[in-house]
C-alpha cells in the first residue's frame, strides 16, 4: 500500500518507521544538565556572586583578614603594657632590697665612748665689749691738734698758722689774732671725732686759759680729705 505524498516534508516511499518506545516503567533519556548560571543564586547563606564572594564579604577572606590584623595589634599593645609594668616594678623591688641590706650609720652621740664629756654649744662669735680703736686718720688728727696748741702756748702763731689749710690760712691767722693773747695754756681734752659738715672734717676738743687766766674751750677743726694730708682749717669756740 502506497502512502500519499506529504506536502510538508520530504517524500516517504513507505510507512515511516517510528522510534521504538521504551517499555512502561523504564527511565527515559536523561535531560540535558543545567547551563552556566549568570545570576545570583539563592541558596543557604544568602545570595552568592561567584567564587570567593560569599555572604558578608567583598573579596577573598575580607573580614577574616581584618579581624586577624586587629588581634595582632591588640596582642602587641598588651606586650608593651606588660613590659612597662615590669620595668616599673623591678627597680622598686631592687631598691627596697638594697635599703634593707644597707647598714645604718651610727649616730654621732652613740659613736662617742661612754664617760667622755659631751660637746657643749659652740662658742659665741659676738664681738667683745672692748672699745674700738680709733682709725689712723683720727689718731693723726689728735696728734696734729696737740702740735697746733703747743705752738699757741709758745706764742708762736707763725708755725701754728703754717699747719693750716692753703685756702684758709688767712682766716685762721685772723682768728688766732683775736682769740689768743699770751700767756696761754691750752691742751687736748677728748678724742677726735668725725663730724658731718659741708666739708669733711675731724674735730678735736681742747680747753685751757689765755690772756693770763681767761678760760677758753672749743675744738680744733681739721680738714679730712681722703686723698690729701690733714690740715687745720679753723678753730671753733665753745659757747
Amino acid at each position: 500500500m502506497t502512502q500519499p505524498p506529504n506536502p510538508y516534508g520530504p517524500p516517504n516511499n513507505g510507512w515511516q518507521q517510528q522510534p521504538a518506545q521504551p517499555p512502561y516503567g523504564a527511565p527515559g533519556p536523561a535531560a540535558p544538565g543545567p547551563g552556566p548560571s549568570y545570576g545570583p543564586s539563592y541558596g543557604p547563606g544568602g545570595p552568592g556572586y561567584g567564587p570567593g564572594y560569599g555572604s558578608g564579604g567583598y573579596g577573598p577572606g575580607g573580614p577574616r583578614r581584618s579581624r586577624a590584623l586587629l588581634y595582632v595589634v591588640i596582642a602587641v599593645v598588651g606586650v608593651f603594657v606588660l613590659l612597662g609594668a615590669v620595668a616599673l616594678i623591678v627597680p622598686k623591688l631592687i631598691g627596697s632590697d638594697d635599703d634593707q641590706a644597707a647598714p645604718t650609720a651610727p649616730s654621732p652621740a652613740s659613736s662617742q665612748p661612754a664617760g667622755s664629756p659631751q660637746p657643749t654649744s659652740e662658742p659665741s662669735s659676738a664681738p667683745s665689749s672692748a672699745p674700738a680703736t680709733p682709725g689712723p686718720r683720727l689718731t693723726e688728727a689728735s696728734t696734729l691738734a696737740t702740735k697746733f696748741l703747743a705752738f699757741l702756748n709758745a706764742n708762736d702763731q707763725t708755725h701754728a698758722v703754717a699747719l693750716g689749710c692753703a685756702d684758709s690760712k688767712n682766716l685762721l691767722a685772723g682768728q688766732l689774732l683775736v682769740m689768743i693773747d699770751p700767756p696761754t695754756k691750752l691742751s687736748v681734752t677728748g678724742p677726735a671725732a668725725s663730724v658731718s659738715s659741708y666739708y669733711p672734717r675731724i674735730s678735736v676738743p681742747f680747753s685751757g686759759t689765755t690772756k693770763g687766766g681767761a678760760p677758753l674751750a672749743g675744738t680744733v677743726d681739721i680738714m679730712d680729705e681722703p686723698s690729701q694730708p690733714l690740715c687745720v682749717r679753723l678753730t671753733s669756740l665753745a659757747r
